[in-house]
């Protein structure tokens, strides 16, 4: 009789040890980042398809950019371009979306990952045998992951703490992590624990941007055009390749591939890579066979046509859209983005040069780069950090102002680590140039 309930509990585990839980989010709003949603949408039909638990994918996400008046198609979203309305996938059909609006926080986002039920809605209820998929796509900066205007933003810092609590209460035995944003690579570069069974797979290494495809002239769905980027390059390439192949592909061949076919930027990994490459995608992504066939994949793939770099996809939104109308309120819009763009380079200028009067350290060049080989040394990420904090508390965070960061990591560097004048800087500058903010 023991033995007997031994083995069925053992048969238990086995079934749970089987699961696998999703968490799909798109941290922006408005209809020039359109293509955030359409790729998060995109993954939820494709987990789906592939036999994932629609009670086990939790899903955040605006969703203000299919009702948004400038959508031709509206309530729809497309993840490439169609050449007609019959064969088109409107990827936002058959998406739930469990957080929207203002939910979509990063305070929302922890409070999902750790099971915590304060967040208000469905949360991660995995076990320590289950398999956990985060994809998250939005804007970035060195060492933050950005959530709507108005929010504030997850740090590098408070990521790997994130990741390091959940897999101490138990809540996956591995866990995979696709980021689409900018500069993405700084969220895990010298960061993963060997020990923490984590893989993480960045659009870009550290220092560059991610980049949109399927922008301007070929946005175009049923012969109309969207005036916008349908999705972005990393995360089309890596749900195409899940589309196309539908048995037990690696780890390994999807990062191989997903890294080739993007050409713009330097697709990376990090985390515990010998326990990973030979895992399944399908042990991450849905267990069950496609519902599509080979051929059906075949047709559904598009090649990648126009990309655009994400720091520049608003400003050449609202181009296009002046173009199209010559409109005194499109010309407005377009001239308050490039003024603001202009704010933002006077901000961190001026930010730089306060540290640099007041250490009597060297001028830092706001908008140079990283460093090629850059790493994260726990001083530096500690100053970072508290950088980045003290610039929410007195800027506060919003899409156009991101790359400041950089800046901020320059002037770490400068202070050797120490963030003290860094902050007294951000809080005077920031509340005399509050209207470039």
């Amino acid at each position: 009789m023991l033995r007997s309930l031994a083995l069925l509990a053992s048969g238990l585990a086995a079934v749970q040890a089987a699961e696998e839980w999703a968490v799909l989010v798109a941290g922006s709003n408005g209809y020039s980042n359109y293509r955030h949603q359409a790729d998060v949408c995109h993954a939820y039909t494709l987990l789906i398809e592939r036999g994932m638990a629609a009670e086990r994918i939790i899903t955040m996400v605006v969703d203000d950019a299919a009702p948004d008046s400038d959508n031709p198609f509206p309530g729809k979203l497309f993840n490439q371009p169609w050449k007609t309305m019959e064969e088109a996938q409107d990827v936002r059909a058959g998406c739930k979306i469990d957080y929207n609006g203002s939910k979509v926080s990063p305070a929302v986002f922890k409070q999902v990952l750790l099971g915590n039920r304060s967040a208000g809605g469905r949360v991660l209820q995995s076990t320590a045998e289950d398999h956990v998929f985060v994809n998250f796509v939005d804007h970035g900066a060195v060492g933050l992951i950005a959530f709507p205007d108005g929010q504030d933003v997850l740090t590098a810092t408070e990521l790997q703490t994130l990741l390091k609590d959940m897999h101490s209460a138990g809540l996956y035995k591995q866990l995979t992590f696709y980021l689409e944003t900018c500069e993405s690579g700084s969220m895990f570069t010298a960061l993963l624990p060997q020990a923490l069974p984590v893989y993480a797979v960045t659009a870009a290494n550290a220092h560059e941007s991610s980049w949109g495809t399927y922008c301007g002239d070929d946005s175009t769905v049923g012969g109309k055009n969207l005036d916008t980027c349908l999705g972005d390059l990393f995360s089309v390439n890596w749900l195409q390749d899940t589309t196309a192949h539908p048995g037990q592909e690696s780890l390994e061949m999807q990062f191989q591939r997903v890294k080739n076919a993007t050409t713009k930027s330097h697709v990376q990994r990090y985390g515990n890579l010998p326990l990973f490459q030979k895992e399944s995608v399908s042990d991450f992504q849905g267990h069950g066979q496609s519902l599509l066939t080979a051929t059906q994949a075949e047709e559904r793939s598009v090649v990648p046509g126009s990309m655009i770099s994400s720091h520049d996809i608003k400003l050449q939104y609202f181009y296009r859209r002046y173009l199209k109308s010559r409109s005194t309120e499109d010309a407005e819009a377009l001239q308050r983005e490039i003024q603001d763009r202009e704010g933002i380079k006077r901000l961190r200028e001026s930010i730089a040069a306060h540290v640099a009067g007041s250490t009597g350290r060297n001028a830092v060049v706001a908008d140079k780069p990283l460093p090629r080989d850059f790493a994260w040394t726990a001083p530096m990420l500690a100053c970072h950090d508290s950088a980045l904090r003290a610039f929410g508390r007195h800027c506060g965070w919003k899409e156009g102002n991101l790359r400041v960061s950089t800046t901020l990591y320059h002037l770490c560097e400068e202070t050797a680590a120490d963030a003290a004048p860094i902050v007294k800087a951000v809080r005077t500058q920031c509340q005399e140039q509050a209207v470039f903010v």
